[in-house]
């Protein structure tokens, strides 16, 4: 083990720098989500239901990036808390819609999400702000790239480039 550098492997890591991040955002957003009573992954989830354009759990899951056994836990409190409502479909729950306390909720939602998105871009700016999604954009694309390969080739040689 003499032989790793383990700090290296911490400040090189696209992981664990992502991690780092996402953490220290969704603090951000949940200090101006809090007065809801929400947190940052349930007023997405919120957000995602009032578009309205998922025609499936799995859907919706894909969108946020969660496995879909994620999603149904999620979805417990916010139907529980009268946010969303879903039909029976057979043996299953139809597709969640927002109630009326729920669309309310998104309003509110959506004025936290304003303030908390307008603090960051005024730190950023506007063309660091674009350099950022550009690159998280680009990041997901080369895991997404990666999963392909694996699921349809076994695993996946090393790429000089993206």
């Amino acid at each position: 083990m003499s032989d790793i550098d383990f700090v290296e492997m911490g400040r090189t890591c696209f992981g664990h720098a992502a991690r780092r991040t996402a953490n220290l955002l969704t603090r951000h957003y949940n200090r101006h989500l809090s007065s809801l009573g929400l947190e940052l992954t349930q007023a997405q989830l919120l957000a995602v239901i009032a578009d309205g354009s998922a025609s499936s759990a799995s859907d919706i899951a894909r969108y946020l990036g969660i496995e879909r056994s994620t999603l149904a836990r999620n979805l417990k409190p916010l139907e529980a808390s009268g946010l969303i409502a879903r039909q029976q479909k057979g043996n299953r729950k139809g597709l969640p819609v927002l109630t009326s306390d729920g669309q309310e909720k998104v309003i509110e939602i959506h004025r936290a999400w304003q303030r908390a998105q307008e603090e960051l871009g005024s730190v950023l700016g506007a063309e660091e702000a674009a350099a950022v999604r550009a690159h998280m954009s680009a990041l997901r694309k080369a895991v997404h790239i990666l999963e392909d390969r694996k699921t349809s080739v076994g695993p996946v040689p090393p790429q000089k480039r993206f």
